[in-house]
């Protein structure tokens, strides 16, 4: 091996090293799959180019930093986790990582905020129902409001003792909406970084 390969193949190793460490909140047959990948596309480029060297500089600035490259697979983990989750927890915790990627990430997340929102709001209402008075539906003065009522002039309560299941049902499906529409838009985004990556020549 001559010096120039030596010093190439501890590059290469002291980032796959590097990006182990990265990947730590992973499990560890996913991360050895991962580190196998990216040795196997590293090594691939720098076979393919008659400039060893410079292939191994070009494929490891394409690739990032390992801890740039382990976020995006943190992410895509998260990803396939939250695609097959009804966590609204985890839905909102993944929505909102990808909310700093994109504009369908910030779409996902103000989605997931509003939803669980509404349907948060609407049970703490049929919670409160049988202890404070005046919790109801109100119609009235040009608006419609869910809650209690300290102002009932001119005002009227719309569902009476539909009150409950009408609100349980609007609450439970709210929740679940959101969380198949969530489920939805993260099965349906681009994923594999490291498979975009290798698409670029180097």
């Amino acid at each position: 091996m001559t010096a120039s390969a030596q010093t190439t193949d501890e590059r290469i190793q002291t980032y796959l090293s590097q990006l182990n460490t990265a990947l730590a909140g992973i499990a560890t047959p996913e991360k050895d799959e991962i580190l196998r990948e990216i040795r196997a596309h590293i090594l691939d480029s720098i076979a393919a180019s008659p400039d060893p060297g410079g292939a191994a500089d070009r494929v490891l600035r394409l690739l990032g930093s390992p801890e740039e490259l382990a976020e995006r697979y943190n992410t895509e983990c998260l990803l396939t986790r939250a695609s097959r989750s009804f966590s609204p927890w985890l839905l909102l915790r993944t929505s909102w990582r990808l909310a700093r990627l994109g504009m369908i990430g910030t779409l996902a997340f103000l989605l997931g905020l509003l939803g669980y929102s509404l349907a948060l709001a609407l049970t703490i209402a049929l919670l409160l129902k049988p202890f404070v008075p005046g919790v109801g539906m109100w119609a009235g003065q040009g608006h419609l409001n869910v809650g209690a009522n300290s102002n009932m002039a001119g005002t009227h309560e719309v569902l009476g003792q539909w009150f409950v299941p009408v609100i349980a049902l609007i609450a439970f499906a709210a929740a679940i909406g959101t969380t198949s529409a969530l489920r939805l838009l993260m099965r349906k985004r681009p994923r594999n970084p490291a498979y975009q990556v290798s698409q670029t020549p180097v």
